[in-house]
């Protein structure tokens, strides 16, 4: 009996005892202050407002930085990128698929495939872009517009990184700019 109290204490309890004053976990997350972020000031490019149901950030005045990872990291684990998972399938949440993703046949020839390339991408956008916007929007999080090329550097490369840069700004001082509503 004593030895499942000691077991219960160090699993279950010491985890969310060790969550700092500011809101570190014992992971160890750096300080915000050290995450490099790309320029996310307001355009005045009509463009930029009219995609921004494409191209946002999302924040939430209301977290900080350790929620924001962790909020980050659950919803961005629902993003997998490199194929179907064969039921059963189990992926980690720190890790992404590992399976090779087989392209298939294509069963409409050399025009349909190249065809499928050019949409692909973009059905791909949308579909990651509809998973995020469903999961941090029931957290609480607004979405801003950004461009392109800025959307692109905080959702495409390390994983981690990713993961800071967003959880950085999500929990940062509220943007000078209308929300997105669409």
């Amino acid at each position: 009996m004593a030895r499942m109290s000691r077991w219960i204490l160090t699993t279950l309890l010491l985890p969310v005892a060790a969550v700092a004053q500011n809101g570190t976990t014992i992971r160890g997350l750096p300080d915000p202050a050290t995450i490099n972020v790309p320029d996310i000031s307001p355009s005045t490019d009509p463009k930029v407002r009219a995609e921004g149901y494409k191209f946002y950030y999302f924040h939430n005045p209301t977290v900080r930085f350790s929620e924001a990872y962790q909020d980050f990291a659950e919803c961005r684990a629902h993003l997998t990128g490199a194929g179907l998972v064969k039921v059963p399938g189990f992926i980690p949440w720190d890790e992404s698929h590992r399976r090779k993703a087989i392209k298939p046949v294509p069963i409409y020839g050399l025009v349909g495939d190249i065809i499928g390339d050019i949409i692909l991408p973009k059905l791909e956008r949308g579909m990651r872009s509809n998973k995020m916007r469903r999961c941090m929007g029931t957290r609480g999080y607004e979405r801003y517009p950004i461009s392109e090329t800025v959307w692109k550097a905080l959702n495409e490369g390390d994983e981690q990184q990713v993961r800071l840069m967003q959880a950085k700004i999500a929990s940062g001082p509220k943007p000078q700019d209308a929300a997105v509503t669409e």
